[in-house]
């Protein structure tokens, strides 16, 4: 199940897939190939429940026509007639397609390609057994049911994989990349004074000794704790303290605001805000696909362009937007690298490591001001913010600080308002960046949020 098609025969199949599309024609394509093996293990309320593995590959081509149309089709089987075929819809597809609204081709990367090695391929994940899985998931049940507030530990799993992905285009470009993966988590039921929550924590990264999977049960138990038994604050504008987590999830949509289809579509709220002030001068913002053993980093895009490290915002600032090469194309920019897809899709912008740059202090240093202040560890419903207009209402639970000791824990409270409003709100970054996948957030203080509650 491991055994992934030779490389060898990987590249003979896309190259003969692009000497079909040139015989039809149309001399502008690429393939996009990926593989890889995945494998999870996980305990519910203690029994075992999940043990599985699987490997896929899957290679697609995308045919590039005149007017800016675009056509795709996938396969999994690598045989001539297979291939020849997949090429050959790919080609209908195109000629079938809608053309760019300005008419305009999307162009191949035929640039420089020089990549520097990422940290991103451990050979230890490969050799990781299912008893170790199980040890794992026990010892994170075993961890987490030591606090005598935890009535069930839901679930405790742990998965790792590794795969590679390659990159050939007409205009001669031939990219491997091989990747690992490893991620666990926890999910506690807790109770105290009849007070029932449920919730959960998890990491993931790119190397077998990356996570400790005992200190992640502590930290499920921990983060549920804080707002267990919460009650609702009265309705008024509080300063927040957002933890990293938050902070990184919220930094995620807004993120998205900076992807340039989107821009295009009039899907964000950043048209036309180019160099512009959309948050406070404590903000910058950066999307960086080449950090070293980052989950997001990978040394080229979906169209073989070079990742780069981008910045978003800069004191607050609008600096750039990330796009891929039909929009680099007509904004006049240098390709950021951002172009994300699957073998059967067509390239668009996404985000790699999106992250916001440190300053100082903490969660801890945050919340010890004689004034009290809310500290949100969970926000519930944020990709229901509306890109457009910025307006959002989001469910939050944490707990109530002053001069650093806890008044009480806090639940059932909104959170609303506009996005860039809060922006602009923001008063202070913390020193205490962590990276939650892809996304990497520090503690955030803003002030003069409305609280909807009792």
């Amino acid at each position: 199940m491991r055994n992934f098609p030779k490389r060898d025969k990987v590249e003979s199949a896309a190259l003969k897939a692009l000497e079909t599309v040139k015989a039809k024609g149309l001399a502008g394509a690429d393939v996009y190939y990926t593989a890889g093996v995945g494998n999870e293990w996980g305990l519910r309320n203690g029994e075992p429940e999940i043990d599985r593995s699987g490997a896929s590959w899957r290679m697609g081509i995308r045919v590039l026509g005149p007017s800016g149309k675009q056509g795709v089709a996938d396969t999994s089987d690598l045989s001539k007639e297979a291939v020849v075929s997949m090429a050959e819809w790919a080609v209908a597809n195109c000629l079938a397609s809608g053309e760019d609204e300005d008419k305009e081709e999307v162009p191949l990367y035929s640039g420089p390609v020089s990549f520097v090695d990422l940290g991103l391929y451990d050979p230890v994940v490969r050799d990781i057994k299912p008893g170790q899985r199980r040890q794992i998931c026990e010892e994170m049940m075993e961890v987490a049911s030591k606090d005598r507030r935890v009535r069930s530990v839901r679930t405790a799993r742990w998965s790792d994989g590794w795969g590679e992905i390659f990159y050939m285009s007409t205009r001669g470009l031939s990219l491997w990349h091989s990747e690992t993966g490893v991620s666990c988590g926890v999910v506690v039921v807790m109770e105290e004074d009849g007070a029932y929550d449920m919730g959960g924590f998890g990491l993931e990264g790119c190397h077998a000794d990356e996570l400790d999977h005992r200190a992640i049960a502590q930290e499920a138990v921990e983060r549920v704790g804080i707002s267990l038994g919460g009650k609702a604050l009265p309705t008024g504008r509080y300063t927040v303290v957002l933890d990293p987590e938050v902070a990184a999830t919220l930094f995620e949509v807004t993120g998205e605001l900076f992807l340039s289809q989107n821009i295009h579509k009039n899907l964000s709220m950043l048209k036309d805000k180019m160099g512009e002030k959309i948050a406070s001068e404590a903000v910058t913002l950066i999307d960086d696909g080449t950090l070293s053993g980052k989950p997001g980093s990978t040394p080229f895009d979906g169209e073989g362009v070079p990742t780069t490290r981008t910045v978003l915002l800069s004191g607050g600032k609008v600096q750039s937007f990330l796009n891929d090469l039909k929009y680099a194309k007509k904004d006049g920019v240098t390709p950021t690298g951002n172009a994300v897809r699957s073998p059967g899709s067509i390239p668009e912008a996404g985000l790699s490591n999106l992250y916001l740059e440190g300053g100082s202090g903490s969660a801890r240093s945050f919340l010890e001001t004689p004034q009290k202040r809310l500290f949100i560890t969970d926000l519930m419903g944020v990709h229901t913010i509306d890109p457009v207009s910025g307006d959002y209402s989001l469910g939050a639970k944490g707990a109530l600080y002053k001069s650093g000791e806890l008044v009480q824990p806090v639940s059932g409270v909104t959170v609303a308002g506009n996005l860039l409003e809060l922006l602009m709100k923001i008063v202070a970054v913390g020193d205490d960046l962590r990276f939650f996948g892809d996304m990497g957030g520090c503690s955030v203080v803003i002030e003069d949020v409305p609280v909807a509650g009792s």
